[in-house]
């Protein structure tokens, strides 16, 4: 019997991994508290959004919504008093044989996990001026990633034999019969290259990180990569970020704030950068941001949060046409408008709640004009108002209404 109960859950298990393919990361009813002095902090409160292939995700809302919690929570790199409490978070991996394998990272070992973080899922963090080690060089920076999560053998033998080629066009005599001899070998060891010396790793890597550079529009790339953090400004330090971000071609870039300390000429430059380099690479972002112009700009789906939870799921072009939780009705109607005179802006009236005693029921309910005594006691459900747009609000109409 017990030998049944065993095969049944695992039959379980693996059902609940199966997913749509387009789907390359499935976040499930997420939830990550901190343990502080002062009590229990519940950042995220069953956090639920998906990514889809070749898609841009944006977290929307206020600061301490929890937006930055629920990437480092993908990412596992939450910090004590921190921990993750429940919840899936299901990656689509491709094996080397090219075989596609969902993954709850939540349960994968910390040895997988790291190689997965930095490889197949990579962050570009907001302060550009903060997290790039101000004692080595950009590229030996971006070098190291590299060396550490790829295998640079099968490249490092094909530029062998491209020097020997080129040298066999103008060799004669013995030296030209030593050289094929030479090559021939090399070309032999192309099904199975061998393992590469510390020296021509490090070459190999730091080739590479000029072509990252130069992947990212860095002026002068070869030149920047000799170069230390502080003699870079702000959005060249940011593209070098994003250049190391990318290095191991990732399936996920997630830019945390990437574009909050950049003015907004190299702000614009940026969100360009990433858009372009999310087709070249053929991957999916998630971009965590309080701005939405940002977000109109450029991502394709988003998920609006409120004090630890995701109030509202949808399409951009939906959010902004068609807003359905009063939460994001007041974030848009609080966006001035230029066809617009008024003498004085719209605003959500009250405070973000504190997450150590959040409110009861509904975490918006304080702040909504439509809120009732449902609202107050019972959490709303996670309900689609209509095909790809989820909510979490038991009067949604009320919203709807007021914006007709």
């Amino acid at each position: 019997m017990a030998i049944d109960e065993t095969s049944q859950s695992t039959e379980k298990s693996e059902t609940a991994l199966q997913l749509d393919p387009t789907i390359v990361l499935d976040v499930r009813d997420l939830k990550t508290n901190f343990y502080t002095y002062e009590g229990v902090v519940k950042a995220l409160d069953g956090v639920t959004v998906q990514l889809r292939t070749g898609d841009t995700l944006a977290l929307v809302g206020e600061t301490g919504c929890g937006k930055s919690v629920t990437a480092k929570s993908i990412m596992r790199l939450v910090d004590s008093p921190g921990r993750i409490e429940a919840g899936q978070v299901i990656f689509q991996d491709i094996e080397p044989d090219g075989e596609h394998v969902f993954k709850d990272l939540l349960k994968v070992s910390e040895a997988e996990m790291r190689e997965i973080r930095g490889n197949k899922i990579s962050i570009v963090f907001q302060d550009p001026a903060t997290y790039p080690n101000p004692v080595f060089k950009i590229g030996d920076q971006i070098a190291e990633v590299i060396a550490l999560h790829q295998d640079l053998s099968l490249e490092i033998l094909q530029d062998k034999i491209e020097s020997m080629e080129e040298a066999l066009k103008h060799a004669d005599g013995p030296t030209a019969d030593d050289i094929s001899i030479r090559l021939e070998e090399l070309r032999e060891q192309l099904s199975s290259p061998p393992k590469p010396t510390d020296s021509e790793t490090k070459k190999a890597a730091k080739r590479k990180a000029i072509e990252m550079l130069n992947l990212v529009r860095m002026p002068s790339a070869a030149e920047i990569a000799n170069q230390y953090p502080h003699e870079l400004s702000g959005g060249m330090r940011q593209r070098a970020l994003i250049a190391m971000s990318l290095s191991c071609n990732p399936r996920i870039l997630i830019a945390d704030e990437a574009t909050t300390a950049l003015d907004v000429t190299v702000q614009a430059q940026v969100l360009k950068l990433l858009n372009e380099l999310k087709s070249e690479l053929d991957a999916s972002i998630i971009i965590i941001t309080h701005d939405l112009g940002v977000v109109a700009e450029t991502c394709t789906q988003v998920a609006v949060m409120y004090a630890g939870v995701v109030v509202e799921y949808t399409n951009t072009e939906e959010l902004f046409s068609d807003p359905i939780h009063p939460y994001t009705s007041g974030l848009l109607d609080a966006i001035p408008k230029l066809t617009v005179k008024v003498e004085k802006l719209s605003q959500i009236m009250g405070t973000v709640p504190n997450l150590i005693n959040p409110p009861t029921g509904c975490r918006f309910h304080p702040r909504c004009e439509f809120a009732t005594e449902q609202c107050k006691q019972q959490r709303p459900p996670r309900e689609e108002m209509k095909p790809g747009h989820w909510v979490e609000c038991w009067h949604p109409q009320g919203s709807m209404l007021r914006r007709k």
